[in-house]
């Protein structure tokens, strides 16, 4: 039984919606056909199928767990884990740009979950503020939408994803999509909670991206240390060999900077929930 609408995409439409046989919240994910060619279709469901492919198989509290994919002759959809909260985007549009903690913890908690799928040889690809489920009081921070996930031995599709967070192989054909992409997602977003704006402009994008440093967040923010805007670089720097060299490794460094320049701070985490991959 559907409930209320909880938010709506390029592809799909999520409501929550209540399971009278195991008396729980959902999440479902209705695909939109309307006005689409049947092609259109197609490839939608197809994509539904494949995000549950991927994600379905993995159960981590930083993931939004998938739990099966209908298709009913009339209506194709995702049942998955109801979170409480909303996206990181939205709240952020509400709010403003995040405390500095508050978006060290969010991405702290992100880096765990792409922990986690990469030790089981997922990247995700997509990763942006948009498809991060966030409940403040709670604690809750959950990767979602796998739509465009690939396994790392699959040749994934480059330049497919959200331009605002890509890094510089998506653009580079002497370059590979590695696990590290989604390093540079991940901080790219990051940079965006802090400061409420991209970190290129929308004016030849991809030039900026291939060769253009940001601007360090804080200049534009005077209140965030410097150990936090080189915590963001370096998660977006250019080359592979300049950034994280994984999830775990970038967790581990907020987790650091957290206890150092936030003591007292709610968020801060008190003990070491990542695990080196």
């Amino acid at each position: 039984m559907l409930k209320s609408k909880l938010g709506e995409g390029a592809s799909g439409v999520v409501y929550r919606a209540y399971d009278p046989a195991l008396d729980r919240d959902v999440a479902i994910k209705l695909a939109k056909t309307e006005s689409l060619t049947p092609e259109q279709v197609k490839h939608i469901v197809a994509e539904f199928y494949h995000e549950a492919r991927i994600a379905g198989k993995y159960s981590h509290e930083n993931i939004v767990t998938i739990y099966d994919v209908i298709s009913d002759g009339t209506y194709d959809y995702i049942v998955m884990e109801f979170v409480p909260g909303r996206s990181v985007l939205d709240y952020m549009i509400t709010t403003g740009p995040l405390n500095v903690d508050e978006a060290l913890f969010v991405t702290y908690k992100c880096c765990l979950g792409l922990a986690y799928v990469h030790y089981h040889g997922v990247i995700h690809r997509d990763i942006k503020p948009g498809n991060i489920m966030y409940h403040p009081s709670q604690g809750v921070v959950k990767l979602m939408d796998f739509s465009i996930a690939n396994n790392i031995e699959d040749p994934p599709v480059k330049d497919n994803g959200t331009i605002a967070y890509m890094a510089p192989e998506h653009f580079d054909p002497g370059r590979n999509i590695t696990l590290l992409t989604d390093v540079f997602a991940l901080g790219s977003s990051l940079y965006r909670l802090l400061t409420g704006t991209y970190p290129f402009t929308k004016e030849n994008t991809v030039q900026q991206i291939l060769h253009q440093a940001p601007t360090p967040v804080n200049e534009l923010r005077p209140d965030i240390p410097r150990e936090v805007s080189d915590l963001v670089n370096k998660a977006m720097a250019k080359a592979d060999a300049d950034r994280f060299q994984s999830a775990a490794k970038f967790a581990k460094e907020i987790e650091s900077a957290l206890h150092h320049l936030y003591p007292e701070s709610r968020l801060t985490i008190s003990s070491s929930r990542y695990r080196e991959m």
